[in-house]
């Protein structure tokens, strides 16, 4: 592709990140102005190219929040036809980086596989060391030799003839000094990495070990995703990223991660004096360890969510109250504000913020909850509560303030 051509594609990124960013309406004519195409260009792109990018609404377009999974390396790639544009090693690196977490939680999940834990976390930090060098790499502007091993102002070459490159500890040390990466995540990672080093050992099972690994490794993959999406603007709506809870299994299931007695003891022990440690941090975005629980509740609320995962109408029922439903939508309009004023470097509560939150309320339960302030009153005053995927897609549209 020429570079005249290469230049109208960088147009268009730039046009459709301005009007996803402002939530603005545009005509084809528009952007056919904006870009240099034709119309007739423009429109074939619109049918080849564009079809989960743009949207129409009422005679005119918008930007979907695809958008924000593109940079403008991956937007050439994405817009180019015939001629190929190679893809950086930063990006190499983090595809790999992002397969080997889904495989993680593919095999984590799996009903009936007996090594869960030591599996999870042999791929999980394998996902972690890609990804962390995947930052560096790219910091260092797709130079391969700053994640290289030197040895007296040399390579060091592996037996296979290829550049040894550095630890998972060696880059995790790296970023943790610059800021990159917040303590309570170094120390999350470190955990995972002595239960993998540990894993040799097993030859029992435990129940308790495996809960305590279940929330490490909860609260990895949510700063796996929180990190991934900071530096890479990555797009993770389309996995489901989430651990089964333990409580989701039989007892007769939990062989899986096993150790003798007292190395049981040490790593147990190990284990809640780092989770100790964090348990007064305040950034909600990071966490040390997570935990889920499950529960059986028989209820005659009118305003249950009722499952029945059987014909038989005397079995037990799953029951979700509205009140264990709320607990996904924790945050009022008030506290959103405060929330997005303290995160972002040019938040203005303008008419652009005000069209932004009625376009996420315009998508219901995805975003927000409508509720009575007294449930058993239907007279009573209704009030919203947001998802935290209000905050996720905010992120898209503006700038996140600097952790130095």
């Amino acid at each position: 592709m020429s570079e005249k051509k290469w230049l109208q594609v960088d147009k268009a990124y730039e046009f459709f990140n301005y009007c996803y960013k402002g939530n603005q309406k545009f005509s084809l004519e528009e952007l056919a102005e904006n870009t240099g195409w034709s119309l007739s260009t423009v429109k074939t792109y619109l049918r080849k190219k564009w079809a989960s990018l743009v949207e129409e609404i009422g005679g005119e377009f918008k930007v979907t929040e695809v958008i924000a999974t593109f940079n403008q390396t991956t937007f050439r790639q994405h817009q180019s036809q015939k001629d190929g544009v190679e893809k950086l090693l930063h990006q190499i690196m983090l595809e790999k980086s992002i397969s080997a977490c889904i495989s993680a939680i593919e095999i984590y999940n799996k009903p009936n596989f007996e090594h869960r834990e030591e599996t999870f976390s042999i791929l999980m930090t394998n996902a972690w060391e890609l990804l962390l060098k995947s930052k560096i790499v790219r910091d260092a502007g797709e130079e391969p030799s700053s994640i290289h091993i030197i040895n007296k102002g040399k390579v060091t070459i592996s037996p296979s003839g290829n550049p040894k490159t550095i630890s998972l500890g060696t880059a995790l040390n790296r970023l943790l000094s610059n800021g990159s990466v917040p303590k309570v995540v170094g120390d999350n990672v470190r955990l995972l990495m002595n239960i993998r080093d540990d894993s040799v050992h097993f030859i029992c099972g435990d129940l308790e070990l495996s809960t305590s690994i279940q929330e490490i490794g909860t609260a990895s993959l949510k700063n796996f995703m929180t990190l991934t999406m900071n530096w890479f603007n990555y797009d993770f709506s389309r996995y489901n990223f989430y651990l089964m809870p333990v409580s989701f299994f039989h007892l007769s299931d939990m062989t899986s991660f096993s150790i003798d007695s007292s190395v049981k003891t040490n790593l147990l022990s190990y284990l809640k004096h780092i989770e100790k440690e964090h348990e007064n941090d305040k950034d909600a975005n990071y966490a040390i360890s997570l935990k889920l629980h499950t529960k059986l509740v028989k209820t005659t609320n009118e305003e249950a969510l009722q499952v029945r995962l059987t014909n038989d109408p005397d079995a037990p029922e799953i029951i979700l109250s509205e009140e264990d439903a709320l607990k996904n939508y924790p945050h009022d309009y008030n506290e959103i504000l405060e929330i997005l004023k303290n995160r972002y470097s040019n938040f203005k509560q303008n008419k652009v913020f005000h069209d932004q939150m009625r376009t996420l309320k315009a998508e219901g339960e995805r975003y927000c909850k409508v509720r009575r302030l007294d449930p058993d009153n239907p007279k009573s005053i209704n009030k919203t509560f947001y998802h935290n995927r209000v905050i996720d897609q905010f992120d898209q549209w503006y700038e996140r303030v600097r952790v130095k």
